[in-house]
């Protein structure tokens, strides 16, 4: 096949597509399995600024390339026309139109344009490409390396901000303890602390401001601590008890009442009760445990919809979501602190993420979540709007028709080969 990458000239020509019609024309060109580059495109998406619709189409195009175009001297060339990506996205043309021009501006596709604009690919006998007219996506083999960089990057600084945000309502919440002991020493830290959380800087730069605030009224306050001078005067001196001996087992037990022994023979009872699972709401949300959704509390939904859902069970139906994501969901705070990337993963807004959390719960908003992503991983052409299926299932959920155990443990079955 040529390497000739042509831009049709009706197309109106940006820097941006002129460098990956040049990277599509690159004669050195690294190997790389079909679902490999999937993975690191979905991965790259939101440092390439690809979501929404636009992640979508991306979708549509990389399982529509041949695996075996990957590789070689291969191409992978998708020839689709923009109507039939229209119907698949149930979007408009001119939608289809922009979002594959926020692709090839991205640097991982580019324009291979027919004479006529039309899309095209023939194949001889052993099906290598003769000649093919769509959408290319040599840029992104070529780039790879980069992305797999810039990725690394991306989630490290995920990492960086969750740790300062972290330390940031951590130091602030001392400080207010602080501040709350001593009013009169500490007239002016409250007001810095203010001043420090408004500002517009990074959480890096905050959690360091807030830490060195906090060094400085801690070594201010040190000196108004007195250590506690206990005397005996004034104590009664009294025999002490110093029979140490444990009185029989047999004659104890003639003292304990029926609820106490049944107490004492079941200590797990309690275990259960409050085991993390079973949790309804996160620690210290009360008030979003009281927030009533229709005739019902969030504590409620979220229970029904987790409560024969544990977090191992969620490990093991996700294990393409948490490699994508690069974590692992062995904690409820693990998998409710992962809300966030998820839901750029499948293009869901923060509104429609909020809303989810609002109406069924942050763990339980999480579980779907992740659900949701990795069934779209799995089968890209089973889900066709993953944001759209989301909000699907936190109807279900509210309405109390969503049955999470059982798709869980589909996945999860699915992984291990069992039918």
């Amino acid at each position: 096949m040529t390497q000739e990458a042509s831009v049709a000239s009706f197309r109106r020509v940006t820097p941006g597509i002129v460098a990956s019609a040049r990277l599509a024309m690159a004669n050195d060109v690294p190997d790389i399995g079909k679902s490999e580059i999937a993975l690191l495109l979905k991965k790259a998406a939101p440092v390439l600024g690809i979501d929404g619709t636009t992640y979508h189409v991306m979708d549509i195009l990389l399982g529509l390339s041949r695996a075996e175009d990957w590789k070689g001297s291969g191409r992978p060339v998708v020839a689709i026309s923009n109507a039939k990506l229209a119907e698949y996205t149930m979007r408009s043309e001119r939608t289809v139109i922009r979002c594959i021009r926020r692709l090839v501006e991205a640097g991982i596709a580019a324009y291979r344009d027919s004479s006529t604009g039309r899309r095209f690919v023939y194949r001889n006998d052993s099906g290598e490409v003769v000649a093919g007219f769509g959408i290319d996506f040599t840029p992104a083999r070529v780039r790879a390396d980069e992305l797999k960089i810039a990725v690394d990057q991306y989630q490290k600084r995920l990492s960086e901000e969750l740790a300062a945000r972290r330390d940031i309502a951590r130091l602030s919440r001392a400080i207010e303890d602080m501040c709350a002991a001593f009013p009169d020493e500490t007239l002016e830290t409250r007001s810095e602390l203010a001043a420090i959380l408004d500002q517009g800087s990074a959480p890096a730069q905050r959690a360091q401001a807030i830490g060195d605030l906090h060094r400085k009224t801690a070594s201010s306050l040190e000196d108004m601590h007195h250590a506690f001078n206990l005397t005996c005067e004034g104590d009664n001196h009294v025999m002490p008890y110093i029979n140490t001996t444990q009185e029989p087992l047999t004659e104890s037990k003639k003292t304990w009442t029926r609820s106490n022994e049944r107490d004492i023979k079941q200590p797990d009872r309690y275990a259960v009760k409050d085991a993390p699972e079973k949790k309804r709401v996160e620690p210290g949300s009360a008030r979003q445990a009281q927030t009533v959704v229709g005739d019902r509390t969030v504590a409620s939904i979220q229970g029904d919809v987790l409560g024969s859902v544990s977090v191992g069970l969620i490990q093991a139906a996700c294990p393409e979501t948490q490699a994508m994501i690069a974590t692992q969901f062995d904690t409820w705070s693990a998998l409710g602190r992962s809300g966030e990337t998820l839901r750029r993963m499948i293009g869901l807004s923060e509104a429609g993420w909020a809303d989810g959390q609002r109406r069924v719960g942050l763990y339980a908003a999480a579980a779907i979540l992740a659900t949701v992503l990795e069934k779209s991983i799995r089968d890209p052409e089973q889900i066709s709007k993953p944001g759209g299926y989301f909000r699907a299932m936190v109807d279900r959920a509210v309405e109390g028709q969503l049955n999470l155990e059982r798709s869980l443990f589909g996945l999860a079955d699915g992984r291990y080969g069992i039918s």
